[in-house]
């Protein structure tokens, strides 16, 4: 049966379905990372969740801040969860706005952010490094960025990058990712990186929700392509991507 659904971002939203984080932090982690971030924000200030997701990061930094916060992500499912999500969490709080449309394109406040959160999202912006340029102008003097991306442990495997449909120049080190944030006018607060139990996480519960989908939807047209698309992507992570592919957190200042 050929598939009749157009939906980009089907598969992904499956595979997050019991995700709360789209990428493999711990609430431990994530609750001091955010302490670091808001501990200064106000009832005036803005944050903005750029490809937010389910803004699960957001929606913490409204848990343990005043601000406001802007959320702008394509994939309109996430958005919906995160805006019932935060509904549940904060009951009539009015703090938070979603928006759906390409980050690029968004109506910004005319007097910028006060912090600015990319977990994961950094090809929302086209590349980390645009990420960090273009985040720097929407940010307020001494606006904090907290950005998040992939860096090789290793050198890839040729298999690997096959896989992942990418080249080895993609990614650069921690350590570099770090200064290239230096260079570009940042100044370092804190990093930290996903540890193999955070990444253990995320990809058996990114794999586990796919399959048990697949199970009670055994005639969805789509079964077959996703059911070899998650087992070679499951099977990949454990024979490269476990030792390879890192994921660090950067929490930076404008100087």
């Amino acid at each position: 049966m050929t598939s009749t659904n157009h939906d980009p971002f089907r598969f992904s939203t499956i595979a997050h379905r019991n995700h709360r984080y789209l990428s493999p932090l711990s609430r431990r982690k994530a609750c001091e990372l955010i302490r670091s971030l808001s501990s200064n924000l106000s009832a005036d200030d803005i944050v903005l969740d750029a490809g937010c997701g389910k803004a699960s990061v957001l929606r913490d930094v409204l848990c343990m801040s005043p601000a406001r916060g802007i959320g702008v992500d394509i994939n309109q499912n996430f958005l919906n969860e995160a805006r019932a999500s935060f509904q549940q969490e904060c009951p009539a709080d009015s703090r938070l706005s979603l928006i759906n449309a390409p980050l690029l394109e968004h109506a910004r406040p005319q007097e910028g952010y006060s912090a600015i959160l990319c977990v994961g999202s950094t090809h929302a912006f086209g590349s980390f490094e645009e990420c960090l340029r273009v985040s720097r102008g929407w940010l307020k003097p001494n606006g904090l960025l907290l950005v998040a991306e992939g860096y090789w442990k290793q050198i890839p495997s040729q298999e690997y990058l096959d896989l992942l449909g990418g080249t080895a120049d993609e990614f650069a080190t921690h350590a570099e990712n770090a200064q290239l944030a230096r260079s570009l006018g940042y100044n370092l607060v804190r990093t930290a990186t996903s540890s193999d139990d955070e990444w253990d996480e995320y990809e058996g519960k990114y794999c586990d929700a796919m399959m048990q989908y697949l199970a009670s939807n055994p005639d969805d047209p789509d079964a077959v392509a996703f059911t070899k698309r998650m087992q070679d992507w499951h099977s990949g992570y454990l024979q490269w991507g476990r030792a390879t592919l890192g994921f660090g957190y950067y929490l930076l200042a404008r100087d």
